[in-house]
């Protein structure tokens, strides 16, 4: 991405910032079917939770959960992403991750000012960008972001340095069906990181809604549908 065009994002997302409100607000709550091919093995919220303080900073806190039962497998993840809302960072960020009986969990504690994150229980630090964000607060992010049909833009912000650029490619705009039988023109999205690639349908509206997210897994690729929109 050329410098002018993430300098140009960082003043957009500053005045968003500044001005308020976003396109989510506290009690957004959305709620998502989840599908292998055409069947129903689950189902998945995402929701923006009351505020809090995190480490003496205002910060959004966002959270996701999912679970279902692909090939009669219980599988499942709640990810809990604290963002300060001063320049929209990642302060901290929890992931656990479960299949079957085994589970995988881990908490991370980012510090931009210095451009380094840790995780908790390990006696080591590493280096992250300046604006980092896990991938929950990628999501949420991308709904603040300016985005144009046609364009590349190369997002060098996750928190973990050897996943940068995420690459962000805009495909096409088209109009889909919201849950309540409105509808709306939405943006259709192909996100890739370290040959890893996900796809996500956003509302091209004032409040931005993830209508589909298309995410590859080791069973194969899941997608959720969003089924029930509460909130602003």
């Amino acid at each position: 991405m050329p410098v002018t065009t993430l300098i140009l994002h960082g003043a957009i997302l500053a005045r968003l910032i500044a001005a308020s409100p976003y396109p989510f607000a506290v009690g957004e709550r959305l709620e998502y079917e989840a599908k292998l091919g055409i069947i129903p093995v689950g189902s998945a919220t995402m929701s923006v939770n009351p505020m809090t303080r995190e480490r003496g900073r205002e910060a959004f806190v966002f959270a996701a959960t999912g679970e279902g039962r692909p090939l009669g497998i219980r599988v499942g993840a709640e990810l809990t992403s604290y963002v300060g809302t001063r320049g929209f960072n990642s302060l901290r960020f929890h992931r656990r991750l479960f299949q079957g009986t085994s589970v995988d969990e881990a908490q991370f504690q980012m510090v931009p000012d210095s451009s380094r994150y840790r995780e908790v229980g390990v006696p080591r630090d590493w280096a992250a960008p300046r604006d980092p964000l896990d991938e929950l607060a990628f999501l949420y992010y991308l709904r603040t972001a300016p985005l144009k049909v046609g364009a590349t833009y190369d997002i060098p912000r996750y928190f973990k340095t050897g996943y940068n650029p995420v690459q962000v490619r805009v495909l096409s705009r088209e109009t889909r069906t919201l849950p309540d039988g409105a509808t709306a023109p939405a943006l259709n999205l192909e996100i890739t990181s370290r040959g890893m690639t996900m796809a996500v349908t956003l509302t091209d509206d004032a409040r931005r809604l993830p209508l589909e997210l298309e995410l590859p897994l080791p069973f194969g690729r899941v997608t959720l549908e969003l089924t029930r929109a509460n909130g602003r």
